[in-house]
């Protein structure tokens, strides 16, 4: 340690030792320090060094500093602090509740990003020792699923695991008759529950010989909440029928009350398939499929095995992949700590949860400024008892710690009102969030704790400026009436919390009002098609078991017509997906003849007339026929895909190349397929007569932009197949607009935070502003008396607060610019340092600050100068 750090830290020291003994103190340490810098050169030994002794000079201070902290001094401050609340229960009650909003928001964010991030989801055992396996390539770094056999491979080869099990979310059909409806499940190998170390709640889960051989054990295992709803908790479901599809499978379990996968977003599975039951596309199977990629994976580390040695352990996984199969040239098997959520995701939700955090922050700063400004204002009436305890031989320090103790009594009190909100929150949060859930995002003991650190924090930060200004001023100056010193000091740090307060505030306005916009702007909108009056109806055949390519075809040209002959519907088409809403599927193509170049293109299969029914513009060649007007292959694409294919050349009559050679013969206007935010995709759309799909969604447009009930429409497919149920109805636009969900829960937040900050700037600026108005009553019945017009002084009353506000403008300019970097992606249409929203808020700003000044402005013109002057 060089001599001037050690010099340094006995400074601090010093600093920290009571102020009767600092300098003694300060100067032995000194001496000392230099005779171990003597004795330490001459090559004395038996001496501690120089660094060891500046190092314990800072405990020792603190000691000192604290030996007066008996039980009965500590006591003794609580008492007076619980006495001083009783005395003032409004100020107590409206300081309380101001700090209960700024750590009730915190506390809930937390519960949020605790259950995303920080919990495992519920009812798996040891969780840190379950790890996630993706697929990857050296050429093309991704997170991806496995196939079967690579699955397989890995649970074989991969030594630092002492279990692997696969995965993969899949729609089934349950019931029969009036029973029947739609839910998600999984498809699970054979020790997926073994694996998480999941136990049943009633009878038994799926084990390794349901696995083996396909088709061979048509079991199922119900989650809790289905057993719940749909079988009252009978214990005597095991053992019974419950019909998949067209099959009847056997129910031999119950999983767990809290257990809902693997998986912390998405909805959660409520029931459980061995994946050998998997009943296939085009009648193959995917367990000899190396290029058929479509099951997650997890493994269970051994004893004793760190995450860093399973990924070391995977190179021999790797090189035997390569190995077995030319398609896995290049593969690579990336380990994943913690379950949940994938590392995107992960990455995804803690960008959300940091401007989540940043502005319950700004709103808890904003609640801190506004009580220390209480505590300002209170600490006027009560200097003459500070300056008679500081009389009668209290120190400063005794005296801080008295105040510090009463801020902290009153934010505990905060904190206990406060975990009411954020149990709330815990069942409302979900609602709002623009994913849905699978974990728990309710109280546990790590949110518990959090709150009190909260609490704590919040308690130090608004006492410490009234502490500060109270302590530091002389007896003299505290006893003395209308001493000038402090008030002064007072006077200035008020200033700077108002404005403070008002920064705060126009940075989250401005905040709300760009994600406002951005919800406008998104709502007008050109998707490239046009969506009002446009509805989708989900629906999917595989899960029934009932359905082949013919009946399939069948089903398709019947429904699309019985949509377009229901009174008030003008057209109705079939599409695999809807731009925007869902049903997304990519598939590789490239130009015929060439290998140089190919595009993960998005693959949409559609009926007739789909182009007209979606109003698409073709701006070249023509569209699509109907069911039974194209005999061979043919694909429109759009003009994204035309211009990376061939550029600057005619597109129509040329050919791409999937396997299959397929011929171009028009290109249609590019859509905005799976986001407004991103550029329009490279697509090409193929003829449900040529390409067949059991996954389609009815779209039915309605006359005169109107839409479509959406119990006609589910009442049309049940009219056609009572068993078959409808996955999801969807207004296009209102699904449009539910994109904007993170944009729009997000805003809805911030422009809530913004509400509450423009009230609390607004009553603090007023108080303020009051405050100064009284202490100035003689000089105001003085220019009164010598002729000055009521006017001219409500005028400079006002003045003092529109020059707050001003300068709350300009140093909430930072933070507006600030938040508007971190709320940058979740912006559309609108820069993140947009003038003219800017503007707009900092217009509201000065209007609302304004009026909060007018007020005792006005009230300060009407004074009587004679009674101004008496007092």
């Amino acid at each position: 340690m060089s001599p001037r750090l050690a010099r340094a830290l006995i400074y601090l020291a010093g600093a920290l030792v009571p102020g009767d003994r600092r300098r003694e103190w300060r100067e032995e340490w000194t001496a000392e320090l230099h005779a171990l810098q003597r004795d330490r050169a001459a090559g004395t030994s038996g001496l501690p060094g120089t660094h060891g002794f500046a190092l314990g000079a800072v405990p020792h201070a603190l000691w000192m500093r604290m030996e007066g902290w008996t039980m009965d001094s500590i006591t003794q401050d609580l008492r007076f602090a619980a006495r001083v609340m009783r005395r003032s229960p409004g100020f107590t009650l409206v300081g309380a509740l101001t700090l209960a909003l700024g750590i009730g928001a915190n506390g809930s964010i937390f519960s949020l990003v605790n259950g995303l991030l920080f919990r495992a989801p519920g009812g798996i055992t040891e969780p840190e020792r379950v790890v996630q396996l993706a697929r990857s390539y050296e050429e093309d770094p991704r997170w991806d699923n496995f196939s079967w056999p690579a699955m397989e491979l890995i649970a074989d080869e991969a030594r630092a695991l002492s279990g692997v099990a696969g995965f993969s979310d899949t729609p089934f059909v349950i019931g029969r008759g009036a029973q029947t409806e739609q839910v998600v499940g999984q498809l699970v190998s054979g020790r997926y529950f073994e694996v998480l170390g999941v136990g049943p709640a009633l009878g038994r889960l799926i084990q390794p010989a349901d696995d083996v051989v396909p088709g061979a054990h048509p079991v199922v295992v119900l989650s809790h909440a289905l057993w719940v709803r749909r079988f009252g908790s009978d214990p005597g479901v095991v053992g019974t029928t419950l019909h998949v599809g067209s099959a009847p499978y056997e129910i031999i379990g119950v999983a767990p009350e809290g257990f809902m996968g693997a998986e912390s977003l998405g909805t959660a599975p409520l029931v459980w398939i061995p994946a050998m039951m998997h009943q296939g596309f085009r009648d193959r199977l995917p367990f000899d499929q190396w290029g058929w990629s479509w099951i997650e994976v997890v493994g269970r580390l051994r004893d004793g095995v760190t995450v860093a040695e399973a990924r070391a352990s995977m190179e021999v996984v790797q090189t035997r992949l390569r190995e077995a199969d030319s398609l896995n040239e290049g593969i690579l098997v990336l380990v994943g700590e913690g379950l949940g959520l994938e590392p995107a995701e992960r990455a995804e939700a803690t960008r959300t949860a940091q401007v989540l955090a940043l502005i319950v922050i700004l709103v808890l700063l904003l609640a801190c400024t506004n009580v220390a400004n209480l505590f300002l204002s209170r600490a006027t009436s009560r200097k003459s008892e500070v300056g008679v305890r500081m009389a009668l031989g209290a120190g400063r320090g005794r005296v801080a710690r008295q105040l510090i103790t009463e801020s902290l009594g009153l934010a505990l009190v905060a904190t206990l009102l406060a975990a009411p909100l954020v149990v709330f929150a815990g069942r409302f949060l979900p609602v709002v969030f623009p994913y849905a859930l699978s974990v728990s995002v309710g109280t546990d003991a790590r949110v518990l704790l959090f709150l009190v650190v909260v609490g704590l924090v919040t308690g130090l930060v608004f006492g410490a400026a009234p502490a500060w200004v109270s302590s530091r001023r002389s007896v003299t100056d505290t006893l003395r009436e209308g001493a000038s010193t402090g008030g002064r000091t007072k006077t200035r740090l008020r200033d700077v919390l108002a404005v403070s307060q008002l920064g705060l505030s126009l940075g989250l306005v401005a905040g709300a009002a760009m994600l406002g916009r951005s919800v406008i702007n998104a709502n007008s909108a050109d998707p490239g098609f046009q969506p009002d009056g446009l509805v989708a109806g989900f629906v999917d055949l595989l899960p029934t078991g009932r359905y082949d390519t013919e009946t399939g075809r069948d089903l398709w040209a019947r429904l699309v017509s019985a949509a377009a002959d229901l009174p008030g519907v003008s057209a109705a088409t079939l599409a695999s997906q809807t731009p925007v809403v869902g049903g997304h599927s990519r598939s590789t193509v490239r130009p015929a003849g060439r290998d140089d170049i190919d595009y993960e293109a998005e693959y949409v299969v559609v009926g007739p007339d789909y182009f007209e029914t979606m109003g698409i513009p073709i701006v070249r060649g023509r569209g699509l026929g109907g069911l039974d007007d194209e005999p061979e292959r043919v694909v429109v694409v759009n003009e994204a895909l035309a211009a990376m294919f061939w550029p600057g050349e005619d597109p129509v009559g040329r050919e791409l190349d999937r396997g299959e050679t397929w011929r171009v013969v028009g290109v249609a206007r590019d859509v905005q397929m799976r986001s407004l935010r991103a550029a329009a995709r490279p697509a090409v759309y193929y003829p449900l007569s040529q390409v067949y799909s059991s996954f389609m969604a009815l779209h039915v447009r309605g006359v005169g932009g109107a839409t479509l009930d959406a119990d006609r429409l589910r009442g049309l497919v049940e009219s056609l197949d009572p068993e078959l149920p409808v996955a999801t109805v969807v207004a296009v636009r209102e699904g449009i607009a539910a994109s904007m969900g993170e944009t729009r829960a997000i805003g809805f937040l911030v422009g809530a935070s913004a509400a509450l900050a423009l009230v609390l700037a607004a009553v603090g600026l007023f108080g303020l502003v009051s405050y100064g108005a009284s202490q100035r009553v003689r000089e105001l019945g003085i220019r009164l008396a010598l002729g000055a017009r009521p006017g001219s002084l409500a005028r400079l009353i006002l003045a003092r607060g529109i020059t707050l506000a001003v300068m709350g403008v300009i140093a909430g300019l930072g933070i507006a610019f600030v938040l508007g970097k971190a709320l940058e992606g979740l912006l559309f249409g609108i820069s993140e340092t947009d003038p003219a929203t800017l503007a707009l808020a900092s217009g509201g700003l000065l209007l609302t600050a304004g009026i909060a000044a007018w007020l005792p402005a006005r009230r300060a013109a009407r004074v009587d100068a004679g009674v101004s002057l008496r007092e």
